[in-house]
């Protein structure tokens, strides 16, 4: 399981914005992340919160594809290295 945070979240372009920027940070079970973005349009997202469930909806195989990928891999975080 990932856990997911908004980390950007602004009505882009700066200037005359046509929708909302929103990012978010992905942590793998592992202790692997990514970050991924994308832009919703005003026409399907009215407020900031109406963004972010959108921008889940549009990204989450995305998300599901690369987590997945990611909790293949071992985990290094933690991991005690002797030099």
């Amino acid at each position: 399981m990932a856990e997911i945070t908004v980390v950007r979240l602004e009505q882009y372009p700066a200037e005359e914005p046509t929708g909302w920027a929103v990012g978010f940070n992905v942590m793998s079970s592992n202790g692997r992340s990514f970050y991924v973005d994308t832009v919703v349009s005003f026409d399907k997202a009215k407020t900031d919160e109406d963004a972010v469930n959108v921008a889940l909806q549009e990204l989450n195989e995305q998300i599901k594809s690369r987590v997945e990928d990611l909790e293949k891999k071992p985990t290094v975080l933690g991991k005690k290295i002797t030099l």
